[in-house]
């Protein structure tokens, strides 16, 4: 019996997954993967900042996207994935999407975020903006990244034995406040080329179900993907030099 319910789920995955040609069409619309490579880059860097050399095994970087697409896969069906294609035949939601793989500029960012402070027209511009932030970037979907990456990793470095449960609740609450700011810091910069009416357009689309779903799904990807990367990491990460300590 045990045999046919578990051929039975079997089944029922391989009929109501995404496809594999959707998976392929989502990545090269989304940027997504392109995404997850900048922050595999960022990581390296922080990797290479706190590794000893001399015990530093290479990971292998093909099995990110491996992991990112398995994911997509196994928790997006092929009807939700329709519907997430459909969203990138928006003009806005697409060049969205292209404004993503911008480099961060943190200078850059915060000239223009001074700029639109002294321009009374920007007041209509920051409303949209707002509205948008705080759609993409909710405490639910940057939290997943936090309990799936940073905690693991401090819990398996070097003194992470010495954080309690209240420490680490506080860390994370530092972590998703210092990441939704940065976010939607970011975001205002990146979206500067956009009119008000591509703004209208690009808010209409971040608030469908689907597109709620396709960033929910996203996070919880990227760090399936990039969870076995930062385990890799643990025994050379000293949590004392690296702790972020919470706001008073």
């Amino acid at each position: 019996m045990n045999k046919i319910i578990i051929l039975l789920l079997s089944t029922t995955y391989l009929l109501f997954a995404a496809t594999d040609a959707q998976i392929e069409k989502y990545l090269s619309l989304s940027t997504a993967e392109e995404q997850l490579l900048q922050l595999q880059s960022e990581f390296s860097a922080m990797q290479n900042s706190f590794s000893n050399k001399e015990e530093n095994t290479p990971y292998d970087m093909q099995l990110l996207s491996i992991r990112f697409k398995e994911y997509i896969k196994r928790h997006l069906s092929e009807s939700e994935m329709d519907e997430v294609l459909q969203n990138y035949r928006n003009v806005a939601y697409l060049q969205f999407a292209d404004a993503s793989l911008e480099t961060f500029d943190a200078n850059q960012t915060q000239h223009y975020l001074k700029s639109l402070q002294d321009d009374e027209e920007a007041q209509s511009r920051m409303r949209l903006l707002e509205a948008i932030n705080k759609t993409l970037y909710k405490k639910e979907f940057i939290g997943v990244m936090f309990d799936e990456l940073i905690k693991p990793l401090m819990q398996n470095g070097i003194g992470g034995q010495k954080i309690d449960k209240k420490m680490m609740q506080l860390q994370k609450e530092a972590y998703v406040k210092a990441m939704i700011k940065k976010s939607e810091e970011w975001n205002i910069y990146m979206l500067r080329e956009f009119s008000l009416e591509d703004l209208e357009a690009l808010l209409k689309v971040v608030k469908t179900p689907s597109a709620q779903l396709e960033t929910k799904t996203v996070y919880a990807a990227t760090a399936y993907a990039l969870k076995a990367f930062f385990l890799s990491m643990a025994s050379r990460y000293d949590v004392g030099k690296h702790q972020t300590k919470p706001a008073q």
